[in-house]
């Protein structure tokens, strides 16, 4: 067990390297399985998330190597199913499922598990496998499916919270080596599911509307191998615009496309934040940026992403007057709300709604995170905050920051880990 303790209220500025995008790393090596020649990803974070992909492939027979940003994988002789000790560790891991079935007929695997955020079904996963051709049942835990030939349909993506982008992950490796046409309607528009279409189409699969809401995809025979580079991860740099507007720095955010991150930059724009766009450079400037308070809803893409949901409720914290967040897409994603009132943030629950009332003075104190993205929350929070805070719980952001603590580092910030030993039952530092 590691925490983090951080040193508060320092000025941050300077510039942060955006690394590639874990929500579209994960897909690429789940789709991986679906040829037996040599696949090779760039750009490829290395994050927590990534590595146990990877060792997941690896128990399935692939191979698996991952230096310097690049992950090759080769899936040459694979079988068996993924283990309950494993798939309970990462809600990404059922982006397994539409490959798996794709290429050896049959799977049995657990449903997954990963960061507890309310009630997220995978019904419309196995809606869209059954569509195609595939024979779902549960039994003694397991999700097992079988198909002796996957055949294309008309399947619909959309729920009670929008399209799942996971669920459209599986059925489009699904429909990739279907027999005939599969057209999928509602599927998920988010950036990462149109790159895993793009890597795909590398890889000789036949992919219409690519981006859009209806997808058109003709099966082939088979997959072959092909290189592919990942697209930036918008939510990194959702996190850093956020935290440099809330502690008035100025930021540099580079290897970043901002057309990923519209809905984001508009909402800050309109409130009154300053930015500079020259390539894929994207100047933050925090110092010069008065605020006005706002009141956002999390949509699926191109909707403002839920991901960036909890960030945005610290900076909300530093911002005169009241503003307020709805959350459409994981209503329960307000774990973070009880630690923020701790260190002295004035948040109203109200249902799907939080309501903010700032500027506010933070102070340190010691919080436990919860998740992943209430962790970047909470880190950013600690870096506003007067005084010294304790963050515990920080695998969770490990999960899906890069080098987290040491970006900020290069900006300003003031912070260390160290591990945190047991014995006898109790803790000592």
């Amino acid at each position: 067990m590691q925490e983090v303790i951080i040193q508060g209220g320092r000025p941050l500025a300077g510039k942060v390297s955006i690394s590639g995008a874990k929500n579209a790393g994960l897909p690429a090596l789940a789709a991986s399985l679906l040829t037996d020649d040599f696949v090779t990803i760039h750009r490829m974070p290395d994050l927590k998330d990534i590595r146990f992909m990877g060792s997941l492939l690896e128990d399935l027979g692939c191979e698996f190597s991952f230096q310097d940003g690049t992950a090759c994988v080769r899936a040459l002789a694979i079988g068996g199913n993924p283990s309950y000790e494993r798939v309970q560790q990462m809600r990404a891991s059922i982006c397994l499922l539409g490959p798996l079935i794709a290429r050896l007929k049959r799977v049995n695997m657990p449903p997954p598990g990963g960061c507890v955020l309310g009630q997220r079904p995978i019904d419309l996963h196995l809606h869209g496998l059954t569509a195609l051709g595939c024979e779902i049942f549960i039994q003694n835990g397991l999700i097992c499916a079988s198909a002796n030939q996957l055949k294309g349909a008309t399947v619909s993506m959309g729920g009670v919270f929008g399209s799942t982008v996971t669920g459209t992950i599986n059925v489009i490796c699904a429909a990739t080596l279907a027999n005939g046409t599969t057209i999928i309607e509602n599927a998920a528009r988010e950036p990462e599911v149109a790159d895993l279409c793009r890597m795909l189409v590398k890889m000789g699969a036949k992919i219409d509307g690519i981006g859009e809401s209806t997808l058109t995809i003709d099966g082939v025979e088979q997959l072959h191998g092909a290189s592919h580079e990942l697209i930036p991860d918008r939510i990194e740099f959702g996190t850093f615009l956020l935290l440099a507007l809330a502690g008035r720095g100025k930021l540099e955010l580079t290897k970043m496309d901002a057309a990923l991150c519209g809905a984001i930059i508009d909402a800050l724009a309109e409130s009154g934040a300053e930015f500079e766009e020259i390539g894929n450079f994207f100047i933050v400037h925090g110092e010069r940026s008065n605020l006005r308070p706002m009141h956002l809803e999390t949509l699926p893409f191109p909707g403002l992403p839920t991901d960036l949901q909890a960030p945005l409720c610290t900076l909300f914290t530093q911002i005169c007057g009241e503003s307020s967040m709805l959350e459409n897409i994981y209503p329960d994603r307000f774990t973070h709300v009880g630690e923020l009132r701790r260190m002295g943030a004035d948040i109203v629950m109200d249902g799907r709604r939080a309501v903010i009332r700032g500027a506010t003075h933070l102070s340190g104190a010691p919080v436990m995170i919860p998740d992943l993205r209430a962790g970047a929350c909470l880190y950013s929070a600690a870096l506003l905050a007067r005084g010294e805070s304790i963050l515990r719980g920080i695998h969770h952001v490990d999960r899906g920051y890069e080098i987290f603590d040491e970006k900020l580092r290069k900006i300003g910030a003031v912070l260390q880990r160290r591990e945190i030993m047991q014995k006898d039952g109790c803790e000592k530092i």
